[in-house]
């Protein structure tokens, strides 16, 4: 329903309401003025239905504000809002959906090293953090247990990068925090200037065919589902045994 309808319905709604409380004091004094008459009856029953249009005025403006206007005002301000976060996405991205993953390589707090022409075949989630950055300290929660559940998974790669974060501080921040995910420094930006500009945390999704097929800037937990059905989708198409392509 558009605020106009609504408008429109309210304004008739009260012109009901006002005519009724108009009828309802014309009642009430006629019904004491004649109060030791047979016409007391008359003014009674013209004031309590007169009442009652009031109340049913009051009861249908209500339940068409809560019930009809208010959920698409919040639909309206959702797709604002997610339009919003498409722009400010497609403004700080290098590279978008449907785009070829840069080959690059990290040293891990693990002492491994993660190299992404390695990780050709498999799914990889990426996930750019700070440790200053809150969202992304509400988002890494879900980044460990999507990582518990499906980390003996072998075609699945998870790296936790800390954007402008050195090997100290991202070994310090897991451990503090009880993560065990993989992660790694980007001391220097030199991964996340990649990927993009600007924004985190960062989350990309890379397919077995190198292809970046999800791409999210900001924490909004309702995408977190989405985030899993992903993985789950692109990981059921994998047989557990990866036969890595050839680099070009």
């Amino acid at each position: 329903m558009s605020i106009a309808t609504y408008n429109s319905i309210l304004f008739a709604l009260q012109i009901g309401a006002f005519v009724a409380i108009c009828v309802m004091i014309v009642s009430f004094f006629g019904m004491i003025i004649q109060w030791t008459t047979p016409r007391r009856g008359r003014h009674i029953l013209r004031l309590l239905l007169s009442l009652g249009i009031i109340v049913g005025c009051i009861v249908v403006q209500q339940s068409i504000f809560w019930g009809m206007l208010l959920p698409t005002l919040r639909e309206e301000q959702m797709a604002e809002q997610a339009a919003g976060r498409e722009k400010q996405l497609d403004e700080s991205s290098v590279l978008k959906v449907g785009d070829e993953a840069p080959e690059f390589t990290l040293a891990m707090t693990d002492d491994k090293e993660f190299s992404m022409s390695e990780a050709r075949g498999d799914v990889v989630l990426i996930n750019f953090f700070a440790t200053w950055c809150g969202p992304c300290r509400m988002e890494l929660p879900h980044i460990q247990k999507i990582w518990e559940e499906r980390q003996e998974n072998p075609r699945f790669r998870l790296l936790v990068i800390g954007r402008e974060e050195t090997m100290e501080a991202v070994k310090l921040f897991c451990e503090e925090n009880g993560f065990t995910f993989p992660a790694a420094p980007d001391p220097d930006r030199v991964v996340f200037s990649m990927f993009a500009h600007d924004l985190i945390p960062r989350t990309l999704v890379i397919s077995p065919e190198g292809k970046i097929i999800f791409s999210q800037a900001g924490f909004y937990e309702p995408d977190v589902p989405r985030l899993e059905a992903l993985l789950d989708e692109q990981l059921a198409g994998l047989p557990e045994e990866n036969s890595k392509p050839a680099v070009e």
